[in-house]
């Protein structure tokens, strides 16, 4: 069979917006506009992409050939098959597809909107960064709000197209009034074992943030864990102690690292310090302006096994649009070109993609590129309990990325199929 040639270098992402959108007052018009079609840039279902550098995430050098058939890793060979398409992708990078566990918004549509064309445009943009799944996150909104976005939406989850939805992020709402972050601390809820009954009975939770310092939420810890919810500790004023009692119920997260959460201090080292001793996941937002750039060169170097990349992203991600946006729920933020900030300079979210995210660690925090994916795709399918997405080998779902050499996406495969291609 004939080989396809991927093309020299990635390109990015095509919006038709207006310049300064109001998305409160449904002026919504999709920017999740491919520069060309890519859905049949291969004949068939059953193929072998042909490489040099592979990432499994493991690095492997040499000429290898990973075949894929019906959205499924078959081999990993070294010797061509006889009679199967080729996906050339000599010179390029291939590896594991990205997985972004904490995403809010993406091209121009938040998933508090509880719309289908909000979780269709982020399923259909995210693999332009090399995304191929992800939990849409929710807000620390009322349990009758966070209950109507999930009811809402909760049955689509397996059938958009594009980046798969591995289930929902509840940002809350059993948040520390005093860390709201850019959310209102008005919204957060008692956490009981009755509320988080009633969030798990509205959709299929993967991941809820905690504050474990509240009352009663020990128990509601160790209820989610039983019912198969993975607990991470996030806007939080905890001490120490606290923060360790929540790890031994059954927290294995830390919500975005270092922000929203009380600091490390010598006499009392807090969330950061659990984080540091037990083993937990570590999400970390890596743009630069959430952490300092010696803040990535710190846990690229000492935390790399349990870095867990996360983008944050709100609805601005992905348009290069700078101006002022506004929230489902009225809220005005104003980007620039490289943060998200509320009227009083608050950070409220990012536009950081994975890819980028993934760069910065490498260019900036000078983390291998083998640990750079790991961090991006295998420790975070690790975090949420997935085992058969995040790594290359045989019967793993194909969720690929392809880049360039300096780690720009070219092509993004989702569960088999070419999806985008630069």
């Amino acid at each position: 069979m004939p080989a396809i040639n991927l093309p020299t270098r990635a390109t990015g992402l095509t919006c038709n917006v207006p310049r300064r959108p109001d998305w409160s007052r449904g002026s919504f018009m999709s920017c999740c506009v491919r520069k060309e079609k890519t859905m049949n840039i291969l004949a068939s279902s059953h193929y072998v992409i042909k490489t040099d550098r592979l990432f499994t995430p493991d690095e492997l050098r040499g000429t290898f050939w990973v075949e894929i058939e019906a959205g499924r890793i078959k081999h990993t060979l070294t010797e061509q098959p006889s009679g199967i398409e080729v996906l050339d992708a000599t010179g390029f990078l291939v590896a594991p597809g990205f997985i972004d566990v904490h995403i809010h918004g993406y091209g121009g549509h938040d998933i508090m909107e509880a719309s289908s064309e909000a979780l269709e445009c982020m399923a259909t943009g995210l693999p332009h960064a090399g995304v191929t799944s992800f939990l849409p996150t929710t807000v620390g909104a009322r349990i009758a709000t966070l209950q109507h976005v999930m009811t809402t939406l909760s049955s689509k989850l397996a059938t958009v197209e594009g980046a798969r939805p591995l289930g929902w992020h509840l940002e809350g709402p059993f948040l520390n009034e005093k860390m709201p972050g850019a959310m209102n601390p008005e919204d957060f809820e008692i956490p009981t074992i009755a509320n988080a009954e009633a969030l798990l009975d509205s959709g299929p939770v993967t991941l809820m943030a905690m504050a474990p310092e509240r009352e009663g939420a020990i128990p509601v810890i160790e209820y989610l864990v039983s019912r198969g919810v993975h607990v991470s500790i996030g806007h939080t004023d905890t001490d120490f102690e606290h923060a360790v009692a929540g790890i031994a119920a059954g927290a294995t997260s830390m919500n975005h690292l270092f922000n929203v959460m009380r600091p490390l201090l010598h006499r009392e080292p807090g969330p950061v310090g659990a984080a540091f001793l037990y083993d937990v996941y570590l999400q970390f937002i890596a743009d630069g302006v959430h952490t300092h750039p010696a803040t990535i060169a710190l846990v690229s170097r000492y935390l790399k096994e349990r870095l867990v990349l996360i983008s944050d992203s709100i609805l601005a991600a992905g348009l290069g649009i700078q101006g002022e946006f506004v929230f489902f729920n009225g809220l005005k933020v104003t980007v620039d070109e490289t943060s998200v900030r509320l009227p009083g300079g608050r950070l409220a979210g990012s536009i950081l993609t994975l890819d980028r995210a993934v760069r910065n660690v490498v260019n900036i925090g000078g983390l291998d590129l083998a640990s750079a994916f790991r961090a991006a795709g295998q420790n975070p399918a690790r975090s949420i309990g997935v085992t058969e997405r995040g790594i290359i080998r045989p019967g793993a779902v194909a969720d690929i990325v392809i880049l360039t050499p300096d780690l720009h996406v070219s092509s993004t495969i989702c569960e088999g199929s070419v999806v985008y291609s630069a």
